[in-house]
């Protein structure tokens, strides 16, 4: 995993409109971040109802729980 995966992913799950932009228009919220091809391809096919199981997937501490002394 890059560490632009982790950031993008990092990101979502701390910023729920930053989460919505890149389920709807993941080309958009990706501008700016160093994602591999394979990565923006996998971020694409996420839906909000699979995004929780790929970041809590990933391993690490930020998906696991954003609430303070969590993860």
């Amino acid at each position: 995993m890059s560490d632009a995966l982790e950031q993008v992913v990092t990101k979502a799950v701390n910023d729920k409109s930053f989460r919505q932009l890149l389920l709807n228009d993941p080309a958009q919220a990706l501008e700016g971040y160093a994602v591999t091809k394979e990565e923006r391809q996998m971020l694409s096919e996420l839906t909000p109802e699979t995004f929780d199981a790929f970041a809590g997937n990933l391993g690490s501490r930020e998906t696991k729980g954003f609430m303070p002394g969590v993860g």
